[in-house]
């Protein structure tokens, strides 16, 4: 009687190799024990994430032979910018490189209420149908998935057990926006630590974005509208001249002129003061000043009011005052007021005032207030027919260059039209 032939051995299990985070190590327990039972061998790690070269070898080297990844994705791995298997993830996603793109081999799982939109993963994960398993629980789903993989069917692709989709209806009238299918915005960014400039540029990027998403879906005859409004805006301050046109800058010779002509103010603004200033600078007007007989002045200049016996506040006061007065004479070709005193507050009905009495459209003044080493500078241009406020800007006292504040300030004084 012939001998029996042996029986063949059982065909070995297929494997699947379980990652997650060390906070969800219970989670990963209950998966890894459903899984024998439902004729999958699971590979896992219990080392806690420590270990040598070895224990390092072992994971990478399990890894590139296990027949399926699942990683196990909660809050812990959406808090967590680091950890080792962010390391095993990457792995597992190197290895898709190389295989089909029907292949499965990436099996996502989710414990908790962690959404697929905007997840910390891979994208390589996004690809897949990811699985729910409340707190690790064996369910339903999940011995479904498991016996297509016994089987050797794989597990479903994208979408093929998701409600089927309707026939996409036809794109509504470019004069109507669209009800029926909501806005989809970007992904609102993540906050790294160490990465907060990073951070807000991409809120900025995103708040952009999305406004020009949410624009493109209103109607077309809204949208028309802004874009009329918007190109009257540029056409109009592209031609208004009273806060376009700027005294042209001095030059390098005359900056240096007025800054010798700063440097010898005493302090404390007087009457003298003024009239030493104006014959100073009248000095170096351009020629052609000379030879002008209107008595028209656009700008009138207020000295810089300062608090009484602070020898350092009025310095740098009188310094940059002299010079933002140098530049906008030049520039100006000499058409310029000048008062007498500075005024007791930043009060524009005073200032308003004043150049009403000058015959002026714009004013320029400030003051310094506050106790050192806070003290600030405080410069302002209004605009004499409704007191409304040009520019302004504070400078702080201490450690303040005149020559550039000067520069700043003069910068910024509108240059009337006369026409």
């Amino acid at each position: 009687m012939p001998a029996a032939s042996p029986e063949p051995p059982p065909a070995p299990r297929p494997t699947v190799f379980l990652s997650y985070a060390s906070e969800d190590r219970r989670a990963a327990q209950l998966i890894r024990d459903a899984l024998p039972g439902l004729g999958l061998e699971a590979w896992y790690d219990e080392s806690d994430l420590v270990g040598g070269d070895a224990w390092d070898q072992k994971i990478r080297r399990q890894i590139r032979e296990c027949d399926y990844f699942m990683p196990v994705i909660s809050a812990h791995t959406e808090a967590r910018h680091e950890g080792y298997f962010r390391r095993e993830w990457r792995l597992a996603v190197e290895r898709t490189l190389d295989m089909a793109d029907d292949h499965v081999f990436l099996l996502p799982v989710v414990i908790d209420g962690t959404a697929e939109a905007g997840a910390r993963v891979p994208e390589k994960f996004r690809a897949v149908q990811w699985l729910r398993l409340p707190q690790g629980q064996p369910t339903a789903a999940l011995e479904a998935l498991c016996r297509r993989l016994v089987s050797g069917e794989g597990s479903p692709r994208p979408g093929a057990e998701r409600p089927p989709t309707t026939r996409t209806p036809a794109a509504p009238p470019s004069g109507k926006a669209s009800s029926a299918h909501p806005l989809q915005l970007p992904p609102f960014p993540r906050e790294e630590p160490g990465q907060r400039v990073r951070f807000w540029v991409e809120v900025a990027g995103w708040a952009l974005r999305s406004g020009w998403a949410a624009f493109r879906r209103l109607p077309k005859w809204v949208r028309v509208i802004a874009y009329v409004w918007l190109l009257f805006v540029l056409v109009t301050r592209g031609c208004t001249p009273s806060h376009s046109h700027r005294p042209p800058p001095v030059s390098a010779a005359q900056a240096q002129k007025l800054r010798e002509i700063a440097g010898s103010h005493s302090g404390s603004w007087t009457a003298a003061d003024t009239a030493q200033l104006i014959a100073q600078v009248a000095k170096e007007l351009p020629a052609e000043a000379a030879d002008q007989s209107s008595s028209y002045a656009p700008v009138l200049a207020i000295p810089f009011a300062t608090p009484p016996g602070d020898a350092a506040a009025q310095k740098l006061a009188g310094s940059v005052f002299a010079q933002v007065y140098g530049r906008l004479a030049i520039g100006l070709h000499g058409q310029l007021a000048l008062a007498d005193q500075p005024l007791p507050t930043l009060d524009a009905s005073a200032a308003q005032a004043q150049g009403r009495a000058h015959g002026s459209s714009y004013i320029v003044y400030g003051a310094v207030a506050g106790q050192a080493p806070k003290q600030r500078l405080t410069v302002k241009v209004i605009a004499v027919s409704d007191g409304s406020e040009v520019w302004s800007k504070s400078f702080p006292v201490a450690g303040a260059d005149p020559a550039d504040i000067a520069a700043q300030v003069s910068s910024r004084v509108p240059r009337h039209a006369e026409d």
